[in-house]
């Protein structure tokens, strides 16, 4: 069976399918992967605004490939199918849309701050407790879809996240101290993204960049950027408008980086636990 047809097989196997607000939720026990199916449902000609839930995935991924591991049924796990009319080199600043609207929606139901680090974490107390990943497909020239992948620790207790990664990460239900909702945190974010999306729309990356600014974690700190060109010291002061950070380098030198080009590294983490990390914007 190919992957086209294994999407297909998954994809006729919702446990039920609901409307939320203004958004068709189909709900699944399993999945390989959200992304996966939710590419496929897109391919097919499923609306924008189309979300793929499931309780569990086997295969799920985060930027760079890394595999993103959550026992079954104590994450947020979905994709959301996008539409949106935007040049493919603005792809990337829907997943820096996608952390504001979810850091915000973390500190509405929880009562606890949470901020986005560059370009698709959010932290809690400088632990990463969700991933954001958007991926488009292109039809000639114009998107035909984007996929907004969202993993988000809800109710693991410290025990139950992957021991290489226990100083680095953390859940809603450990920084709180008791259960949380996954059902109402979708509804939050839910909300909070589709007001974001909508004044994007007509406000694009100018208002992007002062709703991440608001949010954001990163700028104005250090950064040891990890790139083609070994290892740099700078300060990050900036996103661009393709959703690349800006560096700035002793001399007064401003570099852009992508996504794709760098990773800020795990130290970044480490360094925002050991400093006691404010809890964030808000």
């Amino acid at each position: 069976m190919n992957e086209q047809e294994s999407a297909r097989a998954e994809l006729s196997l919702p446990h039920r399918r609901m409307r939320l607000l203004q958004n068709d939720v189909y709900v699944y026990r399993t999945l390989s992967s959200t992304n996966r199916v939710a590419t496929f449902m897109a391919a097919s000609g499923a609306p924008a605004g189309t979300i793929v839930l499931s309780a569990f995935q086997s295969a799920g991924v985060g930027r760079l490939r890394r595999a993103w591991i959550a026992p079954p049924g104590r994450s947020l796990l979905l994709s959301v199918i996008l539409r949106p009319r935007i040049e493919t080199r603005f792809i990337s600043q829907l997943a820096l849309l996608g952390g504001v609207a979810l850091a915000e929606a973390i500190r509405e139901e929880t009562g606890l701050a949470a901020g986005v680090k560059w370009p698709n974490d959010v932290l809690m107390r400088g632990r990463k407790v969700s991933g954001i990943l958007a991926q488009g497909s292109v039809r000639g020239d114009a998107i035909d879809s984007v996929i907004l992948g969202v993993g988000l620790n809800v109710n693991q207790t410290e025990a139950e996240l992957p021991p290489d990664c226990r100083d680095t990460a953390t859940s809603l239900r450990a920084e709180r101290g008791r259960r949380v909702s996954r059902a109402a945190m979708l509804r939050r974010f839910i909300l909070r993204w589709n007001a974001h999306l909508e004044a994007f729309s007509e406000g694009g990356h100018p208002y992007l960049r002062a709703k991440w600014i608001e949010n954001n974690l990163t700028l104005g700190r250090e950064v040891s950027v990890h790139g083609a060109d070994g290892d740099l010291i700078g300060t990050a002061v900036d996103i661009s408008e393709r959703g690349g950070l800006v560096v700035r380098f002793p001399g007064g030198i401003d570099r852009e980086f992508l996504a794709e080009d760098l990773s800020l590294g795990g130290e970044h983490y480490r360094r925002l636990a050991r400093a006691g990390e404010p809890p964030g914007p808000g």
